[in-house]
């Protein structure tokens, strides 16, 4: 489709964030970290959209639109404002300045896709079908799968709308991918694995019960009985039976609701105890706070934690940045910066928190930690309070 997306963000996670959301879609990405750089970037490369950030430095968001749309050869360029300020009045003041649309930070795939299809056409079918998920053209789809923190829904009916209505039902829980015919299903089974499988059984150009035989012999597919739904306007009860044996634990009737499509998949994680949750052993999250806790040198989880610094800990605030989370609070017990190797560790998770651009709050109710904190570089000017419940007011 070779169509091009310019970020402007000074977060370099953020504009990796984006990149990730778009590239199943073949879009090409155009990056630059603030203003000055976008514009030109936007010069060389002729975007067809622009999402820009607010705050930035060097050239902030409200200064770069300005500079875009007074420039006669890219005024033309829709821009969405990528940002947390939302405020009606600031939000008006950007449109009238020639702003499409805006974004409000953390925001989902499914946010983002939604902003972004009706300017670059992501979807055929009149928005009802993935463009480069639901036909399967074979050699197109060994990557398609890129979220790997979610189980996988493979979608298959020949109803646009009926595909569309799963995909906005189960993307908050699932990653859906969608076949629009029995021949693409055929071709998605042989060229990705799939957690779970929503069927219509009675598609015009392959049955049903073709594509399910072929899911459940896939070797690509294992222990694939049980992780079916079957859908249908309306199914014999010979068929049912069939269709149960064959390892169709859930039949949703047409026309179904969220809530029984939602049922439908909870009866299927409930059957299988494997699902996979990503889970974060020291991070806790209160609202679209995380906390980190480093407990005091006497602590049992002292040894733990300290430990996971620099492996375990930076991937799970690196998971944090990815979902879109832009702020922690890092509590710092008594004594567990006492040990200068373990002291070197932390100031190198808060340099890693700073390079992501996360807002960081810091709390320390000792003496001995405050005044550590005050020697280094990365630490000294970040935000310190002396209680948790200070810092969770303070970072709001």
């Amino acid at each position: 489709m070779n169509k091009k997306v310019l970020t402007i963000d000074d977060s370099k996670t953020l504009r990796m964030i984006v990149e990730k959301y778009l590239s199943p879609f073949g879009v090409q990405m155009l990056q630059a970290e603030n203003g000055e750089q976008g514009i030109e970037c936007a010069r060389k490369g002729s975007p067809d959209v622009i999402l820009l950030d607010y705050n930035m430095p060097v050239m902030d968001g409200y200064h770069t639109l300005v500079e875009l749309k007074t420039d006669p050869e890219l005024k033309s360029i829709p821009v969405i404002m990528l940002t947390t300020e939302t405020v009606k009045k600031t939000v008006m003041k950007l449109v009238r300045l020639g702003l499409k649309d805006y974004i409000a930070k953390p925001f989902t795939r499914e946010i983002l896709l939604d902003k972004l299809a009706p300017i670059l056409g992501l979807y055929d079918n009149g928005g009802d079908t993935p463009l480069s998920k639901g036909n399967y053209t074979a050699g197109k789809t060994s990557k398609v799968i890129e979220d790997t923190s979610k189980q996988t829904i493979l979608a298959v009916d020949d109803k646009p709308n009926i595909l569309k209505m799963l995909k906005n039902y189960l993307s908050d829980q699932f990653y859906v991918l969608t076949a629009s015919n029995g021949g693409s299903a055929l071709e998605a089974i042989k060229q990705n694995d799939f957690d779970y499988l929503f069927l219509d059984i009675s598609m015009t150009d392959f049955s049903g019960f073709e594509v399910l035989d072929t899911y459940l012999k896939s070797a690509r597919n294992k222990a694939s009985a049980g992780r079916v739904v079957g859908m249908s306007l309306s199914t014999s009860r010979r068929d049912i039976k069939k269709a149960t044996e064959a390892g169709v634990r859930v039949f949703l009737y047409k026309p179904f609701n969220e809530d029984e499509v939602i049922h439908a998949a909870d009866v299927l994680i409930s059957h299988h105890k494997d699902v996979k949750v990503k889970k974060s052993r020291f991070l806790k999250r209160k609202g679209d706070i995380h906390i980190l806790d480093c407990p005091p040198v006497k602590s049992p989880k002292y040894r733990t934690v300290s430990r996971a610094l620099i492996s375990d800990i930076i991937r799970e605030i690196d998971d944090m940045a990815e979902d879109g989370f832009t702020k922690l609070i890092i509590n710092v017990g008594e004594g567990f910066l006492s040990d200068l190797g373990v002291t070197r560790k932390f100031v190198d998770v808060v340099d890693h928190t700073l390079q992501l651009s996360l807002n960081v709050w810091l709390v320390a109710d000792s003496d001995q930690a405050r005044d550590t904190l005050k020697q280094f570089e990365e630490t000294a000017s970040i935000p310190t309070e002396i209680s948790l419940e200070n810092a969770l007011c303070a970072i709001k």
